[in-house]
């Protein structure tokens, strides 16, 4: 029984105490969230970033090197906006032509694939630099094989193909460049020091009819 009445005792204790703490806590008088946008400046130029992630790039990386366009990526006379592709995008570029890797293809038709996914100029979602309507823009490639079209989705539902429609960067929306592959980014904004990098999950190419045959 005394046991009992000593365990009553702490209970009752316990709570009283509990009670009289409220008094001291001081009400939230704000209820309504505070956004902070993460900032998405990097210190470092687009090959630096690369080659920062190899887990996800070691398959562009070595195609970079393999046709010598490291300088295209680390210079800083102008600004680019880069197309990366990682390593289940490359993959697929692997696959689809037969290949054994990526070394194994002809260098120019690899130089070819990274020039077009090479943007001049600034274009992101930041400051109205990239609109939702597809615009056309000029790569590294020259004359037809560089058609290129690239759009922002600023709206809230997704798009086919992609889950997380708000923000992403599309490039060849369907319709807006003949045949040409469609390609929506899996992470976008990024900001370099030389320009913007969006990541994809798979390459895009010009055609201009579905029996064409893509320059790489």
């Amino acid at each position: 029984m005394k046991t009992n009445k000593l365990l009553y005792f702490v209970t009752l204790l316990t709570v009283v105490l509990t009670w009289m703490s409220c008094d001291n806590l001081q009400l939230q008088t704000n209820y309504d969230y505070q956004p902070e946008a993460l900032d998405p400046h990097i210190n470092m130029t687009a090959w630096e970033f690369m080659n920062s992630r190899p887990d996800i790039f070691s398959i562009m990386i070595d195609a970079v090197k393999y046709a010598e366009m490291e300088d295209v990526y680390s210079q800083t006379d102008s600004v680019m906006t880069y197309l990366f592709i990682n390593n289940t995008g490359m993959e697929s570029y692997v696959n689809a032509r037969g290949l054994v890797s990526i070394t194994s293809a002809d260098v120019n038709k690899i130089r070819k694939l990274l020039q077009y996914h090479i943007i001049k100029g600034e274009y992101h979602a930041y400051a109205k630099k990239l609109p939702v309507e597809p615009i056309y823009v000029k790569n590294l490639l020259n004359e037809e094989d560089g058609l290129v079209t690239i759009k922002v989705n600023k709206s809230s539902q997704p798009s086919v193909g992609s889950p997380i429609a708000n923000g992403n960067v599309v490039i060849n929306e369907t319709s807006s460049n003949f045949s040409s592959k469609r390609i929506s980014s899996i992470t976008s904004n990024l900001m370099p020091t030389n320009g913007v990098i969006h990541v994809f999950s798979d390459f895009s190419y010009y055609k201009s009819n579905v029996n064409d045959t893509p320059a790489y």
